[in-house]
């Protein structure tokens, strides 16, 4: 029997070998597969979204346990056979996310296919995915320390309705849920008060993180404590580097297959951050340019010193030629 056989009905006394469809209620695809030449073996099933192989399962559940949302397909008679297939949140890709449709398809090992299908915008994609990609659904803007807290907002950038569930970190402490106090009329941006107490902070350099529900960070926001204060040219220059810090860390803990969709989603970060590092490096050049030490009778002109006491349009007698 052929590989193209996989959803033929006269493949198996009217039966085919395999079938699946979308549980919108439960958030998965479902389906059962049995394998054409051995009655012993177990099929594997793989789930593709826009041509990429993104997730797959062996099909060795049982069938009875999704025989309520499976019907209307033809059950075969081998028990366990069945699959369940979830959109892994480091599957998805920077293209993925928006308004523009994705393809879903469902195929076994060997190259039949059991479901091919269309998905229609970000919600329902979401609604397919295992965890929520934040680090591509969210952006995370410090305002600055006010009141005893870290003020903040958390960007929608897809117009997603619901509130983010992320997590605040101090240093390495445990973290506790991020509360929002007050959200935009359209959901798009919510505003966040992080609690900072001074029992809780170290001497020296302190760091308050926002991150995912997986430990995924979004952003974090330095703070110094003790005898040296930074200035506002140091300071800036810290958040910059713990903002570099935070992109590194984002791209080495991703998928390797959507490394480089996402290094190009965040290039022109890194660009900025790159402009403004040096723009701050500059201001700190010329500050120490302005402070330093003048020698006696003042700084020298520019096209050179010249002998004092003599106007510069005299010329020089001839024994000083």
């Amino acid at each position: 029997m052929l590989p193209s056989d996989v959803n033929d009905p006269a493949a198996i006394g009217g039966v085919p070998l395999a079938q699946a469809r979308i549980d919108w209620g439960h958030g998965r695809i479902i389906g059962f597969s049995v394998p054409a030449d051995d009655a012993l073996a177990f099929d594997v099933v793989q789930l593709w979204l826009d041509g990429r192989c993104v997730a797959s399962a062996v099909a060795n559940l049982s069938v009875f346990d999704f025989a309520r949302d499976l019907s209307g397909l033809n059950l075969p008679s081998r028990e366990h056979s069945a699959f369940e297939l979830r959109i892994p949140q480091a599957g998805l890709l920077p293209a993925h996310v928006g308004e523009t449709a994705v393809s879903l398809e469902v195929r076994t090992s060997r190259g039949g296919q059991v479901l091919s299908t269309t998905i229609q915008g970000l919600h329902e994609l979401l609604r397919l995915t295992d965890g929520a990609p934040v680090d591509l659904l969210y952006q995370v803007r410090f305002h600055g320390l006010s009141g005893g807290a870290l003020q903040g907002a958390v960007i929608n950038l897809h117009g997603v309705a619901q509130r983010p569930a992320l997590l605040a970190r101090l240093n390495d402490q445990a973290p506790e849920p991020l509360a929002f106090y007050e959200s935009a009329a359209d959901g798009r941006v919510h505003h966040f008060a992080i609690p900072v107490r001074v029992d809780r902070l170290v001497d020296g350099a302190n760091q308050v993180s926002v991150c995912g529900p997986d430990g995924q960070p979004l952003g974090s926001y330095p703070i110094q404590i003790g005898a040296s204060t930074l200035g506002e040219a140091d300071r800036k220059l810290a958040a910059l580097e713990a903002e570099v810090a935070f992109l590194k860390r984002l791209v080495l803990t991703q998928n390797p297959e959507a490394l480089p969709a996402r290094l190009a989603l965040l290039k022109s970060e890194i660009v900025n951050i790159c402009s403004e590092m040096l723009t701050l490096q500059r201001t700190n050049f010329e500050r120490e340019w302005l402070a330093r030490p003048v020698p006696p009778g003042g700084a020298p002109a520019i096209g050179g010193a010249r002998p004092a006491g003599r106007p510069a349009n005299q010329p020089a007698s001839a024994g000083q030629a």
